[in-house]
């Protein structure tokens, strides 16, 4: 993008009617006088029939009964979160509520899990090779939210990202809604907030001053306690996302996750194959990196699951992209089109949730979003928002499936005859109709393309036998329905998603389209070698 384009544990809970209970157990020895890492373990369990959501629900922690059955009353949380002091990133309790976090340095630890509404907090005294088990304790209930923007700004959107964290500052943290930030600053674009360069984490609080004022424009959020403040670092490393969301998890853990990706955005393209300038997305200046679209799975696998996964960026909102993601987030939300430099509208997409949190769902944050994305630029003005829930990109990817397969086989059976030369003609000439954002991407919107196509290979003049006429436009149809549900919700200029559709001689130079997932099941660029230019 240019300057005016983004591409852009064992411990206890207690309530009224239920407690925690944390037993502590000793394994292992000492070797010699040298000191090794401890372990801290345990299962967490639950009152049988109580529900999450409840006020009264309580927590046992401890070993489990005669012949590995749960306590009297009690069954396994499954999925609780835990982090531990003097160690690195989260473990997550198993089918049986086990955990078992590794890799601790010995000491007093304080052991935090988190579980659903709940989370608790106790303290351990950690031995050198030894597996330490929790004593009782008890805990509270977790906060709602966590929303948290990773902000790739070491590059010449400084400006913009010193903006946004205003804008978050409009709305702020509440005592349900935690706001962090982690930023890198580029030199040179922007000499506000003196003018540091390095990296920060923000936990944004409300700055009562308003656009427009002398005070606004100021940071006025305090710095996060992370070790990390004023140190340079590669945004572009996915070890350096993975830490950043592993540690808001385990420090303000929350029933509900946002993730923000802040930068310039290029779509599905992998950038470990050589190219001349950096593209996909979390492009940082001073590495001279970015981060590939399959990188972003890689970094965020084995950490809790998101309820969002955001895109302030541009092209982000692909097919290939969300299938990428759809195992570690609920739901996307993302621009087809380029995205403007002032990118979303952090004060107005967030003002209901920090209002009224519990009364929001994620579906109703990512709508308000793409409208408040929408309103923000006001209509005819090109641009695109939409929110998919990610569940739905396996009936999106089976559906693209089928089309090619059908696409593939009529033009390959027919190879030397008329049916395959008309289907060709029909996917180029549907190609060149459809919507195809910043131009020359050849990414264009799926359903766009679906249709066109399926409306030129109907037309009985196209050339197209009866038989391969019905074929391919029943799956052009299943394509089309796929995108028209209420799993996605679309605004702007587009239908929800785009599609990688280069002709065969643009594709002949391209590389790692095979890195992706949607590819290795789709196998959509079997068609690209029958798209004439």
């Amino acid at each position: 993008m240019n300057t005016a384009m983004r591409w852009r544990v064992a411990s206890a809970f207690i309530s009224a009617a239920g407690l925690l209970l944390v037993v502590v157990t000793v394994a292992g020895c000492f070797g010699g006088t040298s000191q090794r890492m401890g372990s801290v373990d345990g299962y967490v369990f639950k009152p049988i029939g109580r529900v999450a959501a409840s006020d009264q629900l309580g927590l046992k922690v401890g070993p489990r009964g005669p012949r590995g059955t749960p306590p009297t009353g009690y069954e396994p949380c499954a999925g609780a979160v835990v982090s531990v002091t003097g160690s690195t990133g989260v473990a997550q309790t198993d089918a049986n509520g086990y955990f078992r976090k590794d890799g601790v340095s010995p000491g007093t630890q304080t052991v935090s899990i988190a579980y659903e509404p709940f989370r608790l907090e106790t303290r351990v005294l950690v031995r050198s090779g030894l597996v330490t088990t929790v004593n009782q304790t008890t805990g509270s209930l977790l906060g709602k939210w966590t929303i948290m923007v990773y902000m790739c700004a070491d590059n010449n959107l400084e400006a913009a990202g010193i903006a946004d964290i205003n804008e978050l500052e409009e709305v702020g943290s509440t005592s349900d809604v935690n706001i962090l930030v982690q930023i890198d600053r580029a030199a040179g674009y922007d000499r506000s907030n003196e003018d540091w360069t390095t990296t920060r984490r923000y936990y944004i609080t409300r700055d009562p001053s308003v656009p427009g004022s002398l005070e606004y424009g100021t940071i006025v959020s305090p710095m996060a306690p992370w070790g990390g403040n004023d140190t340079e670092v590669n945004m572009a490393d996915p070890a350096e996302l993975h830490d950043f969301v592993a540690w808001c998890m385990a420090n303000y853990p929350a029933q509900h996750y946002v993730l923000v990706l802040w930068n310039h955005g290029d779509g599905w393209t992998i950038w470990r194959a050589p190219r001349v300038v950096p593209r996909a997305i979390c492009v940082d200046d001073e590495s001279g990196r970015a981060m590939d679209v399959d990188q972003i799975r890689i970094a965020l696998k084995g950490l809790p699951r998101l309820d969002i996964i955001g895109f302030d960026a541009c092209l982000m909102q692909m097919a290939e992209v969300a299938y990428e993601v759809r195992g570690i987030a609920d739901i996307a939300v993302g621009s087809e089109e380029v995205e403007p430099e002032g990118g979303w509208d952090y004060s107005r997409a967030f003002a209901g949730l920090c209002a009224n949190p519990y009364a929001t769902s994620a579906w109703d944050l990512a709508k308000s979003i793409v409208n408040t994305y929408m309103e923000s630029y006001g209509p005819g003005s090109g641009f695109t928002q939409s929110a998919l829930r990610l569940e739905h990109s396996d009936d999106v990817a089976m559906a693209v499936k089928a089309l090619k397969d059908e696409l593939v086989h009529w033009i390959v059976q027919n190879a030397d005859g008329t049916d395959a030369a008309h289907i060709r003609e029909a996917i180029r000439s549907a190609r060149l109709a459809s919507r195809e954002y910043y131009y020359g991407t050849s990414y264009f919107d799926l359903k766009d393309f679906a249709g066109r196509l399926g409306a030129r290979i109907a037309d009985p003049a196209s050339g197209v036998s009866r038989e391969a006429r019905e074929a391919i436009c029943a799956r052009a149809d299943a394509v089309s329905e796929a995108l028209s549900g209420p799993s996605l919700y679309a605004g702007g200029n587009g239908d929800g998603l785009s599609i990688y559709l280069p002709d065969r001689e643009t594709w002949a130079g391209v590389h790692g389209y095979d890195c992706l997932q949607f590819e290795q099941y789709t196998r959509w660029s079997d068609v690209f070698q029958y798209v004439d230019p």
